[in-house]
Protein backbone atom coordinates (compact mmCIF):
# COMPACT_ATOMS: atom_id res chain seq x y z
CA UNK A 1 0.00 0.00 0.00
CA UNK A 2 1.05 3.55 -0.65
CA UNK A 3 -0.37 4.31 2.79
CA UNK A 4 -2.36 2.18 5.19
CA UNK A 5 -3.93 3.89 8.20
CA UNK A 6 -4.42 2.65 11.75
CA UNK A 7 -7.13 0.15 12.57
CA UNK A 8 -7.55 -0.96 8.94
CA UNK A 9 -9.66 -4.15 8.87
CA UNK A 10 -10.28 -6.47 5.96
CA UNK A 11 -11.85 -9.90 5.62
CA UNK A 12 -10.88 -12.99 3.62
CA UNK A 13 -10.75 -12.80 -0.15
CA UNK A 14 -10.05 -9.06 -0.47
CA UNK A 15 -7.83 -8.57 -3.53
CA UNK A 16 -5.67 -5.61 -4.54
CA UNK A 17 -4.01 -5.36 -7.95
CA UNK A 18 -1.19 -2.80 -7.74
CA UNK A 19 -1.67 -1.82 -4.08
CA UNK A 20 1.20 0.67 -4.43
CA UNK A 21 -1.35 3.14 -5.84
CA UNK A 22 -3.79 2.79 -2.91
CA UNK A 23 -4.00 5.20 0.05
CA UNK A 24 -6.19 3.93 2.92
CA UNK A 25 -6.94 6.18 5.91
CA UNK A 26 -7.62 5.20 9.53
CA UNK A 27 -10.54 3.01 10.65
CA UNK A 28 -11.41 1.66 7.19
CA UNK A 29 -13.23 -1.69 6.96
CA UNK A 30 -13.31 -3.78 3.78
CA UNK A 31 -15.51 -6.87 3.74
CA UNK A 32 -14.94 -10.21 2.06
CA UNK A 33 -14.21 -10.63 -1.63
CA UNK A 34 -13.93 -6.93 -2.44
CA UNK A 35 -11.72 -6.42 -5.50
CA UNK A 36 -9.56 -3.37 -6.21
CA UNK A 37 -8.23 -3.33 -9.78
CA UNK A 38 -5.76 -0.44 -9.98
CA UNK A 39 -4.17 -0.48 -13.43
CA UNK A 40 -1.34 1.78 -14.58
CA UNK A 41 -1.84 2.48 -18.29
CA UNK A 42 1.17 2.24 -20.61
CA UNK A 43 2.09 5.69 -21.79
CA UNK A 44 -0.29 7.27 -19.26
CA UNK A 45 0.64 10.73 -18.02
CA UNK A 46 -0.10 10.11 -14.33
CA UNK A 47 -0.11 7.02 -12.16
CA UNK A 48 -3.55 5.86 -11.00
CA UNK A 49 -4.64 6.89 -7.51
CA UNK A 50 -7.25 5.40 -5.17
CA UNK A 51 -7.87 7.22 -1.88
CA UNK A 52 -10.22 5.81 0.76
CA UNK A 53 -11.13 8.23 3.57
CA UNK A 54 -11.20 7.51 7.29
CA UNK A 55 -14.03 5.50 8.76
CA UNK A 56 -15.22 4.25 5.37
CA UNK A 57 -16.93 0.85 5.15
CA UNK A 58 -16.83 -1.19 1.93
CA UNK A 59 -19.24 -4.12 1.60
CA UNK A 60 -18.85 -7.65 0.31
CA UNK A 61 -18.09 -8.24 -3.38
CA UNK A 62 -17.53 -4.52 -4.07
CA UNK A 63 -15.42 -3.84 -7.18
CA UNK A 64 -13.36 -0.70 -7.70
CA UNK A 65 -11.56 -0.30 -11.05
CA UNK A 66 -9.17 2.65 -11.29
CA UNK A 67 -6.84 3.81 -14.07
CA UNK A 68 -7.04 7.55 -13.29
CA UNK A 69 -8.27 8.79 -9.88
CA UNK A 70 -10.95 7.67 -7.46
CA UNK A 71 -11.41 9.53 -4.17
CA UNK A 72 -13.78 8.19 -1.51
CA UNK A 73 -14.38 10.63 1.35
CA UNK A 74 -14.57 10.02 5.09
CA UNK A 75 -17.32 7.92 6.72
CA UNK A 76 -18.72 6.65 3.42
CA UNK A 77 -20.92 3.54 3.53
CA UNK A 78 -20.51 1.42 0.41
CA UNK A 79 -22.93 -1.51 0.43
CA UNK A 80 -22.42 -5.01 -0.99
CA UNK A 81 -21.94 -5.60 -4.73
CA UNK A 82 -21.20 -1.96 -5.59
CA UNK A 83 -19.19 -1.24 -8.76
CA UNK A 84 -17.11 1.96 -9.03
CA UNK A 85 -14.95 2.71 -12.07
CA UNK A 86 -13.17 5.64 -13.67
CA UNK A 87 -12.43 3.53 -16.77
CA UNK A 88 -14.16 2.40 -19.95
CA UNK A 89 -13.14 -0.05 -22.65
CA UNK A 90 -12.39 1.50 -26.01
CA UNK A 91 -14.62 0.35 -28.85
CA UNK A 92 -13.92 2.79 -31.69
CA UNK A 93 -11.91 0.35 -33.84
CA UNK A 94 -14.55 -1.90 -35.40
CA UNK A 95 -11.83 -4.20 -36.78
CA UNK A 96 -10.72 -5.25 -33.28
CA UNK A 97 -12.63 -6.91 -30.45
CA UNK A 98 -13.41 -4.61 -27.52
CA UNK A 99 -11.23 -6.81 -25.32
CA UNK A 100 -8.21 -5.93 -27.48
CA UNK A 101 -8.78 -2.17 -27.38
CA UNK A 102 -7.23 0.07 -24.72
CA UNK A 103 -8.92 1.24 -21.56
CA UNK A 104 -9.40 4.97 -21.17
CA UNK A 105 -10.73 7.30 -18.49
CA UNK A 106 -13.30 10.01 -19.30
CA UNK A 107 -12.58 11.46 -15.85
CA UNK A 108 -12.14 10.71 -12.14
CA UNK A 109 -14.74 9.59 -9.61
CA UNK A 110 -15.27 11.42 -6.32
CA UNK A 111 -17.60 10.35 -3.52
CA UNK A 112 -18.15 12.93 -0.78
CA UNK A 113 -17.87 12.27 2.93
CA UNK A 114 -20.88 10.87 4.76
CA UNK A 115 -22.47 9.39 1.63
CA UNK A 116 -24.35 6.08 1.57
CA UNK A 117 -24.10 3.99 -1.60
CA UNK A 118 -26.88 1.36 -1.68
CA UNK A 119 -26.56 -2.30 -2.59
CA UNK A 120 -25.79 -3.10 -6.23
CA UNK A 121 -25.08 0.49 -7.32
CA UNK A 122 -22.81 1.18 -10.32
CA UNK A 123 -20.87 4.45 -10.40
CA UNK A 124 -19.44 5.22 -13.82
CA UNK A 125 -16.49 7.48 -14.81
CA UNK A 126 -16.38 11.26 -14.58
CA UNK A 127 -18.89 11.47 -11.72
CA UNK A 128 -18.86 13.46 -8.50
CA UNK A 129 -21.26 12.41 -5.75
CA UNK A 130 -21.46 15.13 -3.13
CA UNK A 131 -21.31 14.97 0.65
CA UNK A 132 -24.01 13.24 2.69
CA UNK A 133 -25.83 11.85 -0.33
CA UNK A 134 -27.92 8.69 -0.57
CA UNK A 135 -27.74 6.58 -3.73
CA UNK A 136 -30.58 4.05 -3.87
CA UNK A 137 -30.14 0.32 -4.46
CA UNK A 138 -29.19 -0.78 -7.98
CA UNK A 139 -28.89 2.79 -9.30
CA UNK A 140 -26.50 3.51 -12.19
CA UNK A 141 -24.82 6.86 -11.56
CA UNK A 142 -23.76 8.51 -14.83
CA UNK A 143 -23.74 12.20 -13.81
CA UNK A 144 -22.98 14.34 -10.77
CA UNK A 145 -25.14 14.29 -7.63
CA UNK A 146 -25.00 17.52 -5.55
CA UNK A 147 -24.35 17.53 -1.79
CA UNK A 148 -27.29 16.39 0.39
CA UNK A 149 -29.31 14.77 -2.40
CA UNK A 150 -30.97 11.39 -2.92
CA UNK A 151 -30.62 9.71 -6.32
CA UNK A 152 -32.22 6.48 -7.57
CA UNK A 153 -32.87 4.64 -10.82
CA UNK A 154 -31.27 3.70 -14.12
CA UNK A 155 -29.85 6.11 -14.97
CA UNK A 156 -29.81 7.66 -11.51
CA UNK A 157 -31.86 10.83 -11.11
CA UNK A 158 -32.46 13.10 -8.13
CA UNK A 159 -35.64 12.39 -6.18
CA UNK A 160 -35.09 14.45 -3.05
CA UNK A 161 -32.82 16.13 -0.56
CA UNK A 162 -31.30 14.91 2.67
CA UNK A 163 -32.48 17.27 5.41
CA UNK A 164 -29.47 18.14 7.57
CA UNK A 165 -31.70 18.62 10.62
CA UNK A 166 -33.96 15.56 10.36
CA UNK A 167 -31.75 13.12 8.39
Amino acid sequence: MKHCGKNFKFENGVRFEHPEFVDISDDVTINSHAWFSIIPIKGGVDAPSLKIGKGTYIGRFATIACINRIVIGDDVLISDRVFISDALHGYSDITRPVLCQPLYSPGPVEIGSGTWIGIGVSILPNVRIGENCVIGANAVVTCDVPDYHVAVGVPAHIVGRVDRCRG
